[in-house]
């Protein structure tokens, strides 16, 4: 049965808030940034995925030199998350990396372990009241 958005029984396209969707998703296929941040931080499988202009692309790699671009393989100092970037962001290379995430239970067990391996490196739930007390105390010995 195909539904009002073009999907399957097995794929279901949904709208709504990422926090959400991100919390009730089998998988993900997300565009870098903070949204690839947040998916580590849930352990919801996912893939990144980023096309830019390519002027913008060529002057990127000439100008920046890291390995990954992705949050989450930046904090893990290797690949943890797939990385389709520019041409390698096809559809076909996309979907087959969605069918075998859904279909290899290890290789997803896999991930998601080390997605929380990642997420633990960014400490505990609180950071914003924590980073408030620091600027407090630090505003209280400044005007002292």
């Amino acid at each position: 049965m195909i539904d009002d958005l073009g999907a399957t029984d097995f794929i279901k396209l949904r709208t709504g808030g990422s926090h959400d969707l991100m919390k009730t998703a089998s998988c993900g296929v997300i565009a870098s940034g903070t949204a690839t941040l947040e998916a580590t931080v849930l352990g919801l499988p996912y893939c990144l995925v980023y096309k830019m202009a390519w002027s913008t692309y060529l002057l990127a790699k000439i100008l920046v030199k890291i390995e990954h671009i992705g949050l989450a393989n930046i904090l893990a100092g290797k690949k943890v998350v797939e990385e389709f970037i520019q041409a390698d962001a096809s559809p076909l290379e996309v979907g087959d990396w969605i069918k075998h995430i859904l279909s290899d239970d290890q290789a997803r067990a896999n991930l998601i372990y080390e997605l929380q391996q990642v997420s633990a490196q960014l400490g505990q739930p609180g950071t914003h009241r924590r980073a408030a007390e620091r600027v407090l105390s630090w505003l209280q010995l400044t005007t002292k």
